[in-house]
């Protein structure tokens, strides 16, 4: 059993060092409003109101700000797990006096000023509202290399990168790292929200991927509503609508050492040796956004710690599974001991 010998694993405290990059934002958790003592607790609440034009406005009240992008959540799930982590994202709070990222437990390097993402709280599903970095929208990998030197940045056991989608520049990047002489190490990269985009947009990914790969190996991580939208982007989609023939495909087209699929039933991954497939644990939702980013970070640990294909895909799943019923991110210990009282140890 997969998650028998991660219990293990966790019982050994893995400690591999790792890499996040480049993100990162202050996140607002808010209560909305439709006016002083109208509370809006769901989001199809939300919906109707605004969609019947009656309210001219709505309140926003933050009620508490943490430390967030993708690449930070990634690096605070390694680093509970145990790992030595480093976040070189941007990390500049730019609120006069007030530093969101001191609270982090891990070393950081900044790169610029963060984004601030209003996060909605509903009880049915949360909502984002994002006000962009600008200095992450011009980052190039010149600003990684001016912050520490590529080989420092990649002398790790695993590298984790993220958000494609707000990155124009990573292509770009990810071109000049193949060619970059830096130690060959995994390199899970999840891109975001990869739905929208031309036909030209999905090629560069996947070019990019292609790119990247002559350096490190490259495990491409998405959930499956972004596994549908890159399938349905290839050349030559897959005839049936089969997710092993969709992570199948994409590593082909990409050339990646493995497309891995994340989600509430499962992780499926295709690598070089073939399809992995590791049930999820069932749990009841209490956050839905940040799973993804738990898991890239179970993953990297197990990746870079060296286990097999199918414990690390049991660290990424435990590690969403525990974050997205708790809200909270778990330690090697209390993850070991929340697999125990489900009896998956």
């Amino acid at each position: 059993m997969p998650y028998q010998r991660l219990a293990r694993r966790l019982a050994e405290a893995p400690s591999p060092a790792v890499s996040t990059l480049p993100d990162g934002s202050v996140d607002r958790f808010c209560r909305l409003s439709a006016g002083a003592l109208d509370p809006v607790e769901r989001r199809t609440t939300f919906a109707r109101e605004a969609a019947a034009g009656r309210r001219k406005g709505f309140g926003l009240e933050p009620e508490r700000v943490e430390p967030g992008g993708q690449s930070v959540n990634t690096a605070q799930q390694a680093h509970a797990l145990g790992a030595d982590a480093t976040c070189y994202g941007h990390l500049d709070d730019p609120e006069p006096g007030r530093d969101v990222f001191d609270a982090l437990p891990l070393e950081t390097v900044s790169m610029g000023r963060p984004a601030i993402v209003n996060i909605l709280d509903f009880e049915d599903n949360d909502l984002l509202l994002v006000e962009a970095s600008p200095d992450l929208a011009d980052w190039r990998l010149a600003d990684l290399r001016a912050a520490a030197p590529l080989p420092e940045v990649f002398d790790t056991e695993a590298v984790a990168c993220s958000n494609w989608v707000s990155v124009p520049g990573m292509a770009e990047a990810f071109h000049e790292l193949g060619d970059a002489s830096i130690p060959r190490v995994p390199f899970v990269f999840d891109p975001g929200d990869v739905l929208g985009g031309d036909a030209a947009a999905h090629r560069e990914l996947r070019e990019a991927i292609r790119a990247l790969g002559a350096s490190v190996d490259v495990v491409l991580s998405v959930n499956p509503t972004e596994l549908r939208a890159l399938a349905a982007a290839l050349p030559e989609p897959p005839e049936s609508p089969d997710d092993e023939k969709r992570v199948r495909a994409i590593r082909q087209a990409a050339d990646a050492a493995a497309v891995v699929k994340h989600g509430k039933n499962e992780a499926l991954a295709a690598t070089r040796e073939g399809i992995v497939r590791v049930d999820n644990p069932v749990v009841e939702d209490r956050r839905q956004i940040g799973g993804g980013d738990r898991f890239a970070g179970g993953l990297a640990v197990g990746l870079g710690d060296g286990w097999n294909w199918e414990t690390a895909l049991a660290a990424g799943n435990a590690c969403a599974s525990h974050y997205v019923a708790t809200g909270e991110t778990a330690s090697a210990t209390t993850l070991r001991e929340w697999l125990l009282d489900r009896d998956l140890a």
